[in-house]
């Protein structure tokens, strides 16, 4: 898969861009490009597994996972309209969002006191909404079909009656069972409240250890969803500041780590994502897979001929390896083992792939 990519959305004046700050900032400056109105920008994915390997190896190249954040510039909206309905397209490359919702000063952008927990479903609604507006134009589309006699694919019609009557309740339609072939059909749909969610409760630096936080929390937990912590301007301060000053910091403050980190193993776990690697001198490079990937398709992720010209894949988990200092010692202690097409990837496995040229 590609970097993986996180879109930060949120009401106005959320804190959404100073987030966007702190997750891409970097001692060297910040590593952004711009996309229309909105901004992305890609960091490295943290693993001391694979700091590890690379000392072990010296390799030309070092090669982490990355992580691709987007500022999405949400344009204003006339009263009584949903923002999201003219970005569904660009919405829908997201592997995920993460919801940024206000949870310091006073007044919210419309001058009213802060409620964090309205906040965090109405922006919630209005993935709901967004979904419900292109599933009725469909609908009203293979409608129109019908009465012209057209051929109309039923299943289709089925499974976005089905959407339409969840969606109308409020729910997003993650929370509903859809059977393998309901979810083929939906997917050419992008539909947004499908996506998994993540929140961030940015707060004030007096609020690090989320105190007042309880009705967002169960708000949150309603829909089994994780709230981090994250004091924007705080951590845009700290990205900013070499590996010493930055643990220097940290501790000042009672944090263990960057909130980049945190949200970054959050996604992993959200999206049941795993890593592997590839070791050489040539190269020590991490590959982003979903939990529950086979071998053969491992191997098509390094490349496609690899996958066509698939044997056997060695595998050794990264600790015995960083052990035995060598794929050689690795295979003299029985470490080292023989895998086929089959074979579940785990996390933390270096893999070296047999193939036919």
């Amino acid at each position: 898969m590609p970097a993986l990519q996180l879109f930060l959305i949120g009401a106005p004046r959320c804190g959404k861009t100073t987030v966007f700050e702190a997750l891409t900032n970097t001692p060297e400056g910040r590593h952004a490009a711009s996309k229309g109105a909105h901004h992305l920008g890609t960091v490295k994915v943290p693993d001391a597994r694979l700091a590890d390997l690379r000392d072990l190896y010296n390799p030309k190249k070092y090669t982490p996972a990355e992580v691709t954040f987007v500022d999405v510039a949400i344009p204003p909206a006339p009263e009584g309209k949903n923002p999201l309905s003219e970005l569904t397209t660009f919405l829908g490359d997201a592997d995920a969002f993460v919801m940024v919702i206000q949870a310091f000063g006073d007044m919210d952008y419309r001058g009213k006191p802060v409620d964090s927990a309205a906040q965090f479903e109405s922006v919630l609604l209005e993935l709901v909404f967004s979904d419900l507006e292109k599933v009725e134009k469909r609908l009203e589309r293979i409608g129109q079909d019908r009465k012209r006699g057209l051929k109309v694919s039923e299943p289709e019609a089925a499974v976005l009656e089905k959407c339409k009557k969840h969606l109308e309740t409020g729910a997003p339609l993650r929370t509903h069972a859809f059977t393998a072939e309901e979810e083929k059909l939906l997917r050419t749909f992008q539909f947004l409240s499908l996506k998994p969610v993540m929140a961030i409760a940015n707060v004030a630096e007096s609020r690090l250890d989320g105190s007042g936080l309880d009705p967002l929390r169960e708000a949150a937990k309603k829909l089994q969803l994780e709230i981090l912590v994250f004091c924007a301007p705080l951590e845009a301060e700290m990205a900013q500041l070499d590996a010493e000053a930055q643990a220097a910091f940290l501790k000042d403050y009672g944090l263990n780590e960057p909130a980049r980190i945190r949200l970054i193993q959050a996604a992993y776990r959200l999206l049941s994502l795993i890593s592997f690697f590839t070791v050489g001198e040539d190269e020590v490079r991490a590959w982003t897979i979903r939990k529950g990937t086979q071998a053969l398709a491992a191997a098509g992720k390094i490349h496609t001929d690899l996958e066509r010209g698939f044997i056997r894949a060695e595998v050794v988990p990264c600790g015995e390896l960083l052990k035995a200092r060598s794929m050689a010692a690795c295979q003299k202690n029985a470490t080292l083992r023989l895998e086929g097409k089959t074979y579940e990837v785990q996390d933390g496995d270096v893999m070296h792939i047999r193939f036919n040229a």
